[in-house]
C-alpha cells in the first residue's frame, strides 16, 4: 500500500531552492535533476539533498503548485542548458572523430563528436541530440527547420 505524499512546496532563498513541508519542520536545500535527462526530459524529477540522497520523486512538474513549478522549471532550465544548433557551417571526419562548426542560439561553437551511434540520438524524427567528447549536449530541434546546406552537413556525418 502506497503512503500518501506529504504536502510540500518549493521556495527560493537567495540562490538556493528549499523544500518546505506543510506539516512543519526545517527547510531543506534541494537540487533538482531529471531522472532521464536525455530521453525523459520533462517527465520524472528527483529532488536531492546536499548529500545527493533522494528526498522526493515527482512524475512531472505538474505535481507542483504554480509557484513551486515556476521555481523548479527555472532551476532545471539553468541546470540543463542545451544550446540549439540553428545552422551547421561545416562538418568533417578524421580518424573516427566528427568535427562540427555550428551556429547555436548561444553563439558559434566548434566541437568534436565520437561514435555517432552512441552520441547522436534521434529523440523524434525531427529532434536530434548530440553529445560531444567533453559531455556537452547540443540539440537540433527541429531538424526540418535547418537550411539545405546544414542538413547535408549533418547527413554527411551522422
Amino acid at each position: 500500500m502506497n503512503k500518501p505524499m506529504r504536502e510540500f512546496r518549493l521556495i527560493r532563498k537567495d540562490d538556493q531552492v528549499l523544500l518546505k513541508f506543510a506539516d512543519g519542520g526545517e527547510e531543506v536545500a534541494v537540487r533538482m535533476v531529471w531522472v532521464r535527462p536525455i530521453s525523459g526530459r520533462g517527465l520524472e524529477v528527483s529532488l536531492l539533498d546536499e548529500k545527493k540522497k533522494e528526498l522526493l520523486m515527482l512524475r512531472s512538474l505538474d505535481a507542483l503548485d504554480e509557484e513551486s513549478r515556476e521555481i523548479a522549471a527555472d532551476e532545471l532550465q539553468q541546470r540543463y542548458l542545451v544550446p540549439r544548433i540553428v545552422r551547421v557551417l561545416s562538418t568533417s571526419a578524421h580518424f573516427g572523430n566528427r568535427y562540427w562548426d555550428v551556429d547555436t542560439d548561444r553563439g558559434r561553437r566548434k566541437f568534436v563528436l565520437r561514435d555517432p551511434n552512441k552520441n547522436a540520438t534521434w529523440l523524434t524524427e525531427d529532434h536530434l541530440l548530440l553529445r560531444d567528447t567533453t559531455g556537452n549536449c547540443y540539440e537540433v530541434n527541429p531538424f526540418s527547420g535547418l537550411d539545405r546546406h546544414s542538413k547535408e552537413e549533418v547527413w554527411k556525418i551522422v
